[in-house]
């Protein structure tokens, strides 16, 4: 190749000397133009081309007209079949690569050949002379002729044969408003000029020529016989072979021009004004999972619409890329009746209860709840605001976690009103919620209920950073746009039981024909459905992905059907069984922050002495809740009266020890407002001279926030706290927890230690009675 190169520089410059003209009559002539018409102006030889919106591959998803409404797509050299540029060659300018811009044999050639017939017949153009007319047309004259051969001289000197090559294809005319090879071979035969056959590669060579009158979509036949004039002549010129040129010949020209790709159209309006110099935007779409997703939406919806929901939406993000792989923003881009050109991916909408499991990952975090941690579910004020639940029942107390699964309101409005301004007012603004710009007090407490406008875009990605352990990242819709940096909104702790709260498969809110119809994959599942039922929301991730779905009507208006775990849910399962369909699916693995520890089987707090039964629960290590269970109460009952008795009052008499359940009081008064038996706490004895209750255990040591530091090369045992406490002169018993574990059951007067271990603890004392008080500290290693 390097050899040809040689060659053909240097008969380049012979063909200057010898056979052409004299330097100083080039020269002159160039000078010549230059002053006559100036320099070939360079966005003439770069128009603006065609946007077109490719996926993750290079494949097209949309294209665009040039705003000079011509489809116009530059391509390279490199990107054409390497047969078409062959062809052009062999037809158009054998000696292209040897010429200086113009070849004096054609030329005299053709002068001959039109004095012959007494008119122009034949230009005797080469390919570098057909680019100067391009650019500038003007009328077959011979002034325009020497026009042509100084502007040839001039691309020649400034240009490469390559990039005058790619000028060629890129803006010879095809017919209309086509305007280069790449266009027309979209147009006519609806691929990309790279993998071309004879027929077609002979008709892209023969219709520049006379692109109007050889238009196949309206002069089938001549251009089909232009075109078989072109595979003889490639034939002749052993370009092609005897077969491929019978094949080709008995192929049909085109009759009509295709319908270029419209795939994810929402999208490419959303980037299409991000296009580079050469027209493309290469977005993170994968084409076959778009046209899944597509293809599923529209089904999904088409049961729907005789009950009324015309509307819906799809968002798949790749989790470790955070790269949006599929994006569907109504089943139908052109169903003008049901507004299918609205983007409903990007329609804020009312979440209803999909908000939620980010409140109780940022209350697991600030220790305020762990998953069996009984919550109250009682009717509640806030000012003017009393939320009531989805179905406008109550339970008393519910655990965050049957909380969080069965999507309770009141529960979840307590827990926003206890961060304040690290609810979820304060994570959508960290996550970059467009839609959340005012002031927390304009949403109140209503908001993590769905009372505000976010889009199933921005909401996929927020799910997508419980999949990332609490690590929330802009997410991509371009090739070129990088991993944005991130920001931590939840622990990798709190995310992980997060995680684990969503995986029920079996749960209340997802019927049960779906469960038993799909082969359920392992995932992390919310269902939302906004007030009003206009919104229904799932949303749903893995390891490697994570997947939101939006139904609904453009409209905004409401419908009976319109539940979250009706309506989206089984469209989101069906697109998760397709993408886990023959693969070894992973699952999250815990963080060492994470661990199990046994709790009160009915408050879900630590357990105390009083405790009957203990559950296992997650928790977080030196975060989670360590208050000593304070529901179950031991109390000595009198045979006799039923009354309580104490230490001074039950010498004499036939008392037996009883268990019984302290409910929190605003939780006993509705159950008795509801007729839900309660047992009572008997009065202590009347009799009793001591009708004090008396005054819980006063800690002595440690003291509230007290700060110890472990020393290096010390012996462990010689590195004991000491705890002390004060007691009514009657206890006989007392009870240390550390953490929640019992350390200690003995008399008052014994001289407790504790082994030190770094982190924040708590120390609880209680008394045979069942009153006690606790104290935090921490124990830190040096520096």
């Amino acid at each position: 190749m390097e050899d040809k190169t040689v060659f053909a520089a240097r008969f380049r410059k012979k063909a200057l000397r010898v056979c052409l003209l004299p330097a100083g009559v080039l020269a002159l002539l160039v000078f010549f133009v230059r002053i006559l018409v100036g320099l070939v102006p360079a966005a003439l030889l770069y128009p603006e081309p065609s946007p077109v919106v490719l996926d993750r591959s290079g494949k097209p998803l949309r294209f665009f007209l040039a705003r000079d409404d011509r489809w116009r797509f530059n391509v390279s050299v490199k990107e054409l079949d390497p047969g078409l540029t062959q062809a052009v060659l062999a037809c158009e300018d054998r000696w292209f690569y040897f010429h200086p811009g113009v070849n004096p044999f054609s030329l005299v050639r053709a002068f001959c050949q039109n004095l012959r017939s007494g008119r122009v017949i034949s230009g005797g153009s080469t390919l570098t002379m057909q680019v100067a007319r391009m650019l500038e047309r003007r009328p077959r004259t011979y002034r325009s002729k020497l026009i042509e051969i100084c502007r040839a001289f001039e691309l020649e000197l400034r240009y490469s044969k390559r990039e005058i090559l790619t000028f060629y294809f890129n803006l010879a005319p095809y017919g209309g408003n086509l305007q280069g090879v790449a266009a027309a071979s979209w147009l006519y035969f609806g691929k990309a000029p790279d993998r071309l056959g004879p027929a077609e590669i002979a008709l892209l060579v023969a219709l520049p020529q006379s692109p109007e009158t050889r238009r196949p979509d309206l002069h089938p036949q001549t251009a089909e016989q232009a075109r078989n004039r072109v595979l003889a002549r490639l034939k002749e010129r052993h370009v092609i072979s005897r077969e491929e040129y019978r094949r080709a010949v008995s192929t049909p020209a085109p009759k009509a021009r295709e319908e270029l790709p419209l795939t994810a159209p929402h999208l490419a309006e959303m980037l299409v004004s991000k296009a580079d110099k050469n027209g493309r935007v290469a977005s993170t779409i994968d084409l076959n999972l778009q046209l899944f997703c597509e293809k599923k939406l529209k089904n999904h919806i088409q049961k729907l619409k005789q009950r009324g929901i015309r509307n819906g939406a799809v968002v798949i993000i790749e989790n470790n890329t955070r790269a949006v792989r599929a994006l569907v923003g109504s089943p139908d881009f052109f169903d003008a009746q049901s507004q299918g050109q609205v983007n409903a991916a990007l329609a804020p909408r009312s979440p209803g209860s999909t908000l939620k499991p980010f409140l109780y990952a940022r209350a697991l975090d600030q220790g305020l709840v762990s998953p069996e941690l009984l919550l109250p579910d009682v009717p509640v004020a806030y000012g003017e605001y009393e939320p009531e639940n989805y179905d406008q029942s109550y339970r008393g107390m519910v655990s965050m976690r049957d909380a969080l699964i069965n999507s309770l309101n009141v529960p979840a409005v307590n827990i926003e009103a206890r961060l304040k301004r690290e609810g979820v007012w304060s994570i959508l603004r960290e996550a970059r919620f467009k839609s959340i710009g005012a002031d927390q007090s304009y949403y109140g407490l209503s908001l993590v209920l769905g009372g505000c406008g976010v889009n199933l875009l921005e909401l996929t990605n927020l799910y997508a950073s419980l999949a990332a352990k609490g690590l929330w990242t802009p997410c991509r819709l371009t090739e070129e746009e990088p991993l944005g940096e991130g920001k931590s909104l939840f622990s990798r702790a709190s995310a992980y039981i997060i995680t684990d709260i969503l995986t029920e498969v079996r749960r209340p809110d997802l019927q049960n024909d779906i469960i038993t119809a799909t082969n359920l994959p392992l995932i992390a599942l919310k269902t939302g459905t906004s007030s009003g039922r206009r919104d229904a929301w799932s949303i749903g991730y893995d390891p490697e992905w994570t997947i939101g779905v939006w139904v609904g009507n453009a409209t905004g208006e409401g419908n009976p059907d319109l539940v979250g775990a009706e309506s989206a849910a089984p469209l989101l399962m069906e697109i998760f069984d397709a993408l886990r369909s023959g693969r070894k699916q992973k699952w999250f693995e815990p963080p060492p922050e994470v661990g199990f520890r046994r709790v009160c089987s009915l408050s879900g707090m630590l357990p105390s002495p009083d405790c009957p039964e203990t559950k296992q629960e997650m928790f977080i290590y030196n975060v989670s809740p360590t208050k000593v269970c304070s529901f179950h109460q031991k109390f000595e009952i009198d045979a006799a009266t039923g009354y309580r008795v104490c230490s001074h009052c039950r010498a004499g008499r036939k008392y037996s020890e009883k268990i019984f359940i302290k409910w929190p009081q605003e939780v006993a008064n509705w159950m008795k407002a509801n007729n839900i038996l309660v047992e009572e706490i008997p009065s202590h004895l009347p009799s009793c001279p001591y009708q004090d209750e008396g005054k819980p255990p006063q800690i002595i040591a440690p003291q509230p926030r007290d700060r110890f530091m472990l020393r290096e090369g010390v012996q462990a045992e010689l590195q004991q706290i000491r705890l002390r406490a004060a007691v009514d002169n009657r206890i006989k018993t007392i009870y240390w927890f550390m953490d929640g574990k019992m350390i200690y059951k003995g008399p008052a007067s014994q001289t407790v230690f504790y082994l030190l271990s770094s982190g924040e603890h708590q120390a609880v004392c209680m008394d045979e009675e069942g009153r006690k008080s606790s104290v935090s500290f921490a124990v830190q290693r040096p520096q």
